[in-house]
């Protein structure tokens, strides 16, 4: 059934029965629009089935951890992630530009030639992640990636 929603007189948005879209007014709705992450609309435009809850990236970061400008590892690329901080060879961590609600979330990581270490050590601003050799010793990866899962 076609129709259209409006609130105070104005129309928010349309319905198209032979489509089955909404379309919504963008001279009315500007921002603070939100929808359940787990909506079965959501779901299916990121291709996710099933009944298990959608948890997103919160932060990602591709870096060089062999380089070191007056402290910070240079970023490729990023989301949520405004530096890299080298704590010594080997040892990073990670800033977020937006804080996490707490240090409660999953942390993934990647180095080249070398085995990614995660030590206990988040909070709602930072995460701390390590690369080490078959010694158990720290060395510089070149390149890192990390993602942040909450």
């Amino acid at each position: 059934m076609a129709g259209t929603l409006k609130v105070g007189g104005k129309v928010l948005a349309t319905h198209d029965s032979g489509t089955d879209e909404i379309s919504l007014d963008s001279a009315t709705n500007t921002s603070n629009m939100s929808f359940d992450a787990n909506h079965a609309g959501i779901k299916a435009a990121l291709n996710a089935s099933g009944d298990a809850p959608i948890y997103a990236c919160r932060a990602w970061v591709n870096f060089d951890g062999s380089t070191n400008t007056a402290g910070f590892c240079t970023i490729r690329g990023s989301g949520n992630v405004s530096s890299i901080t080298d704590l010594g060879s080997g040892s990073y961590e990670v800033n977020f530009t937006t804080a996490m609600p707490d240090g409660n979330y999953a942390v993934t990581w990647e180095v080249d030639q070398v085995m990614p270490y995660v030590p206990n050590l988040q909070s709602s601003t930072s995460a701390r992640v390590e690369s080490r050799n078959s010694t158990n010793t720290n060395v510089d990866g070149s390149i890192c990636v990390v993602a942040i899962f909450r």
